[in-house]
């Protein structure tokens, strides 16, 4: 949603009658362009797998964004969003079929007559629970991201944690949810880590070439750690101190 909103001050602001804000727009929009390219369908399909929008809000977004695309573009990522969910769901079927084989091998051994018992009783308990689990996530022959889909969505509330949402969804959405938290993991952006390995020239340059990379990563950890993700000419300065400082006692 943060970076939806984004475009759309983009899209504005290219427009604005100011000709130094709209000539500042046009270069970021370039570049906002070139990010939105690469995420766009990874970032819209976290938005179907938040339950306050899921893809009747994705619609209102692009329509937002230009009417005429919008029924392409949530065409585009519910497809995508398919596909993902059928590896996840082929995957956990090989899974399934290797424990039942497991299973059946270790069942299939000469055990004593009270292990043949309580295994016969935990795999009926197991199976009953299989053909619950089945039922409430396979209706009428949907698969479980159809079942999602054709909830109504959630009330839009903003104290709603959507991964614990998922956490809790395990029982009944177990493929999904497991999808659900892969991508919703993914970072939005990787400007943090860049900003922190950055400093790695300030640590290693052509005045200091000759430290082992553990020492290299001693210092920028360090720096990142008492200065954060903070970028300007007072934290530069500390840092070379501390680097120096740091450099000199790993040295000796």
């Amino acid at each position: 949603m943060q970076v939806w909103k984004i475009q759309c001050v983009l899209l504005q602001t290219v427009k604005d009658e100011d000709e130094v804000i709209r000539g500042m727009s046009e270069n970021m929009i370039v570049k906002f362009e070139k990010y939105w390219n690469d995420y766009s369908v990874t970032l819209a399909m976290g938005a179907v797998l938040d339950p306050r929008m899921k893809l009747e809000m994705l619609r209102c977004c692009y329509s937002e964004i230009d009417v005429s695309t919008a029924d392409e573009k949530v065409a585009h990522v519910k497809s995508n969003l398919y596909m993902l969910f059928e590896k996840y769901d082929a995957a956990t079927t090989n899974n399934n079929q290797s424990n039942s084989n497991v299973q059946t091998n270790l069942i299939s051994g000469p055990l004593p007559k009270t292990s043949r018992s309580t295994t016969s009783v935990k795999r009926g308990m197991f199976d009953e629970l299989k053909k619950h689990n089945m039922i409430l996530i396979s209706q009428a022959g949907k698969s479980q991201l159809d079942v999602y889909l054709d909830e109504p969505i959630k009330e839009l509330d903003e104290e709603l944690d959507v991964l614990k949402w998922w956490k809790g969804k395990v029982t009944r959405f177990p493929d999904l949810s497991l999808l659900a938290r892969d991508l919703l993991s993914i970072p939005i952006t990787t400007v943090a880590s860049e900003s922190a390995f950055s400093i790695g020239a300030h640590v290693l340059n052509k005045y200091r070439s000759r430290l082992l990379p553990k020492n290299v990563q001693a210092l920028i950890c360090t720096r990142n750690w008492l200065h954060g993700f903070a970028n300007n000419d007072e934290d530069d300065d500390e840092s070379n101190d501390i680097g120096n400082g740091t450099t000199s006692r790993m040295v000796d």
